[in-house]
């Protein structure tokens, strides 16, 4: 069947776009480590071209497949009703869509590790600067501490 043979080949290109993706995920862990604020907005500019793509894709495989279940009589697909009426087919299409979704759930753990990697760094950078560049902080009647944005002679009554 055409449709499916064509939601295989966009399966096959989620594939390979997911792949790449990995791949620069695994390698922004040495820009986070690097603190290279440029390289990390490259990435980001990277991922939401990849991101838009991924849509298109997924977007493009969802028209496939409604015209497939359509051709077929199905009115609504799912792949084990397409699995009984075109077993040979969706074989390959059950495979392919094995494979996106394992590079997916790797894709999500890689972030996930980026993620907390940039909150580290982020506090890092956040403590030194407040070591170089300490706030200043004043107490009221109550003895809370809070900081001061500007200095003033003048007293709060409260």
């Amino acid at each position: 069947m055409e449709e499916l043979d064509r939601a295989a080949q966009i399966l096959d290109r989620l594939r390979t776009m997911l792949e790449a993706e990995l791949e620069q995920a695994r390698g922004q862990r040495l820009l986070i480590r690097a603190l290279d604020t440029q390289g990390l907005f490259e990435r980001a500019r990277q991922r939401s071209a990849f991101n838009v793509q991924l849509a298109q894709l997924e977007r493009a495989l969802g028209e496939t497949l409604d015209a497939a279940g359509q051709a077929l009589g199905l009115k609504p697909v799912t792949l084990a009703d397409l699995c009984k009426a075109t077993p040979e087919a969706s074989q390959r299409l059950d495979a392919c869509m094995a494979e996106v979704r394992s590079l997916a759930s790797a894709l999500r753990e890689i972030d996930a590790v980026n993620l907390k990697l940039g909150g580290r760094a982020l506090g890092r950078v956040r403590g030194y600067l407040a070591a170089v560049a300490p706030r200043t902080v004043a107490y009221d009647r109550r003895g809370a501490s809070r900081p001061m944005d500007d200095l003033s002679t003048a007293c709060q009554v409260a």
